[in-house]
């Protein structure tokens, strides 16, 4: 046991150690950037959430009214939604990005198909007076959100 112990001595008193400080700075640097990468993607997180909460205050969580010409509102507000959705892609990993995209394209066309005809008629079909099997636009605008905001939990 000594002699193993003493060939492993002479090794680290023979052997330069430049590799072995050269290893412990890139385990630093490594540190480093994993913890500005969580900072970037809880900013990320942050900012997407919040062009949420702000940009769509009216309809989201509690929906207290639609705007007047609502296409023109939300199509207004989707390419700063689009620039935040693009920061947080970098974050999301990769097997649920599929989904990821597929809840963003499902609310842009919504935002896009949305009218206020669409609106009046759902209203009123919730008085009962026509029948038809549109689903409601505010049940289906939620739906799309929360489906967005799930990607942000941790």
């Amino acid at each position: 046991m000594n002699e193993s112990l003493d060939q492993i001595a002479s090794y680290f008193e023979t052997v330069p150690l430049w590799p072995f400080v050269l290893f412990g700075l890139l385990g630093v640097v490594a540190i480093m950037v994993d913890i500005v990468n969580r900072k970037r993607r809880a900013m990320a997180i942050e900012n997407f959430r919040y062009t949420i909460e702000i940009e769509l205050a009216d309809m989201y969580p509690q929906h207290k009214r639609w705007p007047p010409n609502i296409n023109h509102y939300l199509t207004s507000r989707l390419p700063e939604m689009y620039q935040n959705f693009e920061v947080l892609r970098v974050f999301i990993r990769q097997d649920h990005l599929l989904k990821y995209n597929t809840d963003w394209n499902n609310f842009r066309d919504f935002c896009r198909t949305l009218t206020d005809e669409k609106i009046a008629a759902a209203e009123q079909n919730a008085t009962g007076q026509s029948a038809s099997n549109e689903p409601d636009p505010k049940a289906v605008f939620h739906q799309l959100i929360s489906n967005l905001l799930k990607h942000t939990e941790k």
